[in-house]
């Protein structure tokens, strides 16, 4: 018998106190953490001018960070030598892993403003693979699959839904859905029991579990259950994250996240002494 999540904390998400006013922090000021997800940033929509700065180098290990458009383009720069410009749809995907810099939106050359509006997911990587090699795969939209739920649109971003699979390779169990339902209809999304469940509202209004869910709210799911029921008022548009909990613990500092302080202490010194690399 099929068992529909319940939510267990929902709140908006704040505008971010380091990046900005056009920067939301969603995941862990909205909700703590969406196990393996760590980290969530909902930036835009907001105009890039010709010659307007980007983020700078600066270092990650610990992590795949996953940067996906809903609008616009974005430069990415690391130290394994990539460069690549992500586009609407697109999945950047970098396995930080031992540790990396990378600089985003960086000397991008435009010649005509461009609204750009997209979201930051951080995934913590397992224990036993925190120092993998780093590594970037950047996926065009065009190979990522997409599924029609009833009347809803769902793009599968990472892992697999309805016998679709996603090409993206995440080395901690996750998936992301971005789906788009039309007004007045109603979803029922399969999912795994035991799994973790997050959804983002980028817009519109929607209904899950007897409560209204408004743009910008970040809300979380008991584990238990193996699908979630949605309703639509508006044309809506949201995200659904989640996976097998790696249940290790969370060590954040900076832009690292590993699993103890020990850890935290080799990769910055691995970043001073120049072992990530430059730009």
């Amino acid at each position: 018998m099929k068992m529909h999540k319940k939510i267990t904390h929902s709140s908006m998400a704040p505008k971010s106190a380091s990046m900005g006013p056009n920067v939301r922090q969603v995941i862990p000021s909205a909700v703590e953490h969406i196990d393996p997800f760590v980290f969530l940033d909902h930036f835009g929509p907001m105009q890039r001018n010709p010659g307007s700065a980007g983020v700078p180098p600066h270092p990650h290990a610990g992590i795949s960070t996953i940067t996906y458009l809903f609008e616009g383009s974005n430069r990415h720069q690391d130290s394994l030598g990539n460069d690549a410009v992500v586009h609407t749809g697109d999945v950047a995907w970098m396995q930080a892993g031992r540790g990396i810099v990378h600089a985003e939106g960086m000397n991008e050359n435009r010649t005509e403003p461009e609204t750009v509006h997209g979201l930051q997911f951080w995934i913590s990587l397992p224990a036993k693979q925190k120092f993998i090699e780093p590594d970037f795969f950047h996926y065009p939209s065009a190979e990522l699959p997409i599924v029609s739920l009833g009347k809803a649109t769902v793009k599968v971003l990472c892992g697999e839904l309805n016998g679709q699979q996603s090409p993206v390779q995440s080395l901690s169990p996750a998936f992301m859905y971005e789906c788009h339902l039309p007004a007045n209809e109603e979803i029922t999304v399969p999912l795994f029991e035991g799994n973790t469940l997050g959804l983002y509202m980028v817009k519109g209004v929607i209904q899950v579990d007897g409560k209204t869910l408004l743009p910008t709210s970040m809300t979380a799911f008991e584990k238990k259950g193996d699908t979630v029921k949605i309703n639509s008022s508006e044309d809506s548009h949201f995200m659904l994250i989640g996976g097998k909990p790696l249940d290790e613990p969370i060590v954040g500092y900076a832009s690292f996240v590993m699993n103890n302080m020990e850890q935290i202490q080799q990769v910055m010194d691995d970043y001073h002494s120049g072992k990530m690399g430059t730009i």
